[in-house]
């Protein structure tokens, strides 16, 4: 139904049966991956280093659902509107405090935001692939690591 453009009209019982099972069943979106008014496809990856160099990347994604998947892509989105550098640094500087959580070892992360260039259908067929685009890049090293009362009686609690 979206994607032919088929809106019903009227008060009638009909109009309203088939407006209710587009909004139950999905079939009244349209769909639009190609069209020039898509907005590119963001990510943001973060790739942490460790004391050997050895590097591995992480994502805010957890893959869990597709609902969690909407959620980040709602947090990094208006990160990529934002002009102002102070602001995107502090968010920044948050997520890589949450990925440096998840690896205790790690010496730095490099938060990269990037957006996903999709050619249009007449650029892929001439050959042209989608592509990513950095838009942000800034490495964090945690300040230093708090000590904790193991450490400050010589490992004895």
């Amino acid at each position: 139904m979206g994607a032919l453009q088929i809106h019903p009209q009227g008060d009638g019982w009909l109009s309203r049966a088939i407006a209710y099972y587009g909004a139950l069943s999905g079939a009244e979106s349209g769909y639009a991956f190609f069209a020039p008014s898509v907005t590119p496809l963001p990510r943001a990856n973060f790739h942490v280093s460790d004391a050997t160099g050895a590097t591995t990347t992480d994502a805010l994604e957890s893959g869990a659902n597709r609902e969690t998947e909407i959620r980040i892509l709602n947090i990094i989105t208006p990160f990529l509107r934002n002009e102002d550098p102070a602001i995107q640094r502090s968010i920044a500087a948050s997520w890589a405090g949450k990925v440096l959580a998840r690896h205790p070892g790690a010496q730095s992360v490099a938060v990269r935001l990037e957006t996903c260039d999709l050619p249009s259908m007449w650029e892929y067929r001439e050959g042209k692939a989608p592509r990513w685009n950095l838009h942000y890049e800034a490495k964090f090293m945690p300040r230093s690591r708090p000590r904790t009362p193991r450490d400050a009686n010589g490992g004895v609690l």
